[in-house]
């Protein structure tokens, strides 16, 4: 009945968000963009790169963490040319050694593109039955060998930040708990909501961004999703004016109070037809890990510059916050930093380098572990952040 109910829902939503149609009542024409190359395919995933939408104020998640109405999070600060940066991490406090085991929703869309082409008679639908199997059995939730020990990767890249930091005994641990695979969710997309593309016989979607977060939170209102679980959206193929982004916001409780939501958008593009960079759990594994280390959207760093300084398209992000995932894969020098493989099972992912907390915070050396910067492969940045002048 959910399931049903949903799809009716958002079928009837739709036309609002489209807006109105052109003049004289003629339907809007979309016609399949076809790619001759798989460098065309690639330099348009690219332009979309990676987003972070909503957020929730520093006073807000502070008093979340005091009420513990959400997953655990811990507070903490870092001082640079004598300005102090406070931010917020999931996870319990490093040095109390006590292991937080999150919980979280994957919840597939099945997006269904209709009326496309010249005479409308184009269709396409994209399941994610692939991308769920693909996500759930990643490194994400299961464990894989990594330069610091075996576990899963988000765990070993926030145990690499806090190693010297956390308990003597090393035993503080963030790991993801296995998911719960919510049943697929029907969503219709129109030439007014999103675009067909087409290279050789495999078929890609993209939609507005604000129509996909229409959709999301249409979808939370209908779900029992608690605020200590992490709602992860996910899409086969399809993109949504991002490859993903992850938001926070706040829910008014009926006793005068408010709640924390957070969720994560996250597209999955086949590694037989894509670049490593946009390949499987590449955009999961960046969204996943900027969540871990900015839940809320709120942790505000100095504005930095793409790195390495080295490189001669370097250049101001124009971005303030402390979002790990940005700084190697979202910027003009993301070929500067490939993709590192990873096999369970016979299964390669692809997992995209992400910054440590140390690179933002200019430390010299890094107080993270064996003074690294970076993660998993610790030798692609070397220096801290350069700001932006």
């Amino acid at each position: 009945m959910l399931k049903r109910n949903l799809t009716i829902f958002l079928m009837l939503l739709i036309p609002s968000l489209a807006g109105a149609a052109p003049r004289g009542g003629s339907k809007a024409v979309k016609l399949v963009q076809k790619f001759a190359t798989r460098a065309e395919l690639s330099k348009s995933l690219r332009a979309l790169g990676y987003k972070a939408r909503g957020g929730v104020d520093k006073a807000e998640s502070d008093r979340d963490e005091q009420n513990g109405a959400s997953f655990p999070h811990f507070s903490s600060s870092f001082s640079v040319g004598g300005a102090t940066f406070p931010f917020t991490m999931v996870g319990h406090p490093p040095a109390t050694g006590k292991s937080a085991r999150l919980r979280s929703v994957i919840i597939p869309l099945r997006m269904n593109f209709v009326g496309f082409g010249i005479n409308g008679d184009v269709s396409h639908s994209f399941d994610p039955s692939a991308a769920v199997q693909n996500i759930v059995h990643s490194p994400l939730y299961r464990e894989a060998k990594f330069p610091n020990g075996v576990g899963q990767f988000g765990d070993q890249m926030q145990r690499a930040a806090f190693w010297n930091r956390m308990d003597r005994d090393h035993s503080w641990h963030v790991r993801m708990g296995e998911p719960v695979v919510a049943r697929t969710i029907d969503v219709e997309v129109t030439p007014e909501t999103g675009s067909l593309a087409l290279f050789g016989t495999y078929w890609t979607g993209d939609v507005l961004i604000d129509f996909m977060d229409a959709q999301i939170l249409t979808i939370l209102q209908f779900m029992d999703i608690g605020p200590d679980e992490l709602p992860i959206f996910v899409t086969g193929d399809v993109t949504a004016q991002a490859l993903g982004y992850h938001s926070a916001f706040s829910v008014p409780g009926e006793d005068g109070g408010t709640s924390l939501q957070t969720y994560t958008y996250t597209s999955w593009l086949d590694p037989a037809q894509v670049d490593p960079l946009f390949a499987d759990v590449s955009t999961f594994n960046h969204e996943l890990l900027e969540w871990m280390n900015d839940p809320f959207i709120n942790n505000v760093v100095p504005t930095w510059n793409y790195p390495p300084p080295s490189d001669p398209n370097a250049s101001c992000s124009f971005n303030n916050l402390l979002e790990v995932g940005d700084p190697q894969g979202n910027g003009p020098t993301f070929s500067d930093y490939p993709t590192v493989p990873v096999v369970i099972d016979g299964v390669t992912y692809h997992l995209q380098q992400l910054v440590l907390l140390q690179w933002f915070t200019d430390e010299v050396p890094s107080s993270a572990q064996n003074g690294w910067y970076t993660f998993p492969d610790p030798s692609s940045v070397s220096v801290p952040a350069v700001y932006c002048k």
